[in-house]
């Protein structure tokens, strides 16, 4: 058994990253498993390399810096690195046994395949993160201030939606929720106000006089930044009812898409 192996075998982390059993085909006579004729370990190295790259720049570090100092530093600006920290910190080692521990300066040590195609997804994401369009561009149903209480309900029940942007001389002027149709409701029930024709959005919107519950991103806006955003307002003990996308983010803009709370799950997923 090799320096590397015994090393790897004696380490249980390092021994799920790296299979010193594959060998280079320069040992072997077998094709290394990469792509064209680059082996798992040269795949690894140069994702690695990426990433190192790449947290540099957004440091604009020009000195040497250790990668776990890199990795700690820039988990506080840039969201891929803080969702992929600890694996992250785990392919520094193992990126150590492979650079420092050859035999004849060949690499004797390969990453498993699942290693390699992990940490060549987090350098795609940190060089090319996906972006919230296309995938949520879409006609936003929008709803006009002047328009009656009742003819909300119907176009949210229609679509099966909770919420939608009110626009007033051509601008959003708040959001509309069925919590907040309900709460009406129950408010002029209570005074003997009720009239779900005459009451018109706008009135339901000043009568109420409740915060609104959305905000605007660009639409180069980076689709890992999206969850946050509702997490951040949770954790202020307030509820994000939807993102209003728009092109440089502005509010004055036309509405090119719609994000919401029942958009995570694909958000999750179009990140795996």
């Amino acid at each position: 058994m090799n320096y590397v192996s015994k090393q790897l075998k004696g380490n249980g982390r390092l021994a799920n990253l790296a299979d010193p059993s594959e060998e280079q085909s320069n040992m072997t006579g077998e094709e290394p498993e990469g792509l064209g004729d680059l082996s798992r370990a040269e795949r690894f190295l140069n994702a690695y390399a990426a990433i190192e790259k790449e947290m540099k720049r957004i440091l604009e570090s020009t000195d040497h810096r250790p990668f776990f100092e890199l990795v700690n530093k820039s988990v506080r600006i840039n969201p891929i690195i803080e969702r992929y920290r600890f694996d992250l910190k785990e392919y520094a080692e193992l990126r150590n046994a492979i650079v420092h521990d050859r035999a004849g300066g060949e690499i004797i040590a390969e990453p498993n395949s699942a290693v390699v195609k992990n940490i060549e997804h987090i350098a795609g994401l940190l060089l090319e993160p996906p972006r919230v369009l296309p995938l949520f561009k879409k006609e936003v149903l929008t709803l006009s201030a002047e328009q009656p209480v009742a003819r909300a309900i119907r176009d949210l029940s229609k679509l099966s939606y909770t919420q939608a942007p009110i626009m007033e001389d051509g601008k959003v002027k708040g959001l509309l929720t069925l919590k907040m149709i309900v709460q009406w409701m129950g408010h002029s029930l209570a005074n003997n106000t009720f009239d779900i024709e005459k009451t018109t959005i706008g009135d339901l919107l000043d009568q109420l006089n409740v915060s609104n519950g959305y905000e605007y991103v660009s639409a180069g806006k980076s689709l890992l930044e999206i969850p946050d955003l509702f997490y951040r307002w949770q954790d202020q003990g307030e509820k994000l009812e939807a993102v209003l996308i728009t092109e440089n983010g502005k509010k004055d803009e036309p509405l090119l898409g719609i994000i919401t709370n029942r958009d995570l799950p694909l958000v999750h997923r179009s990140l795996e």
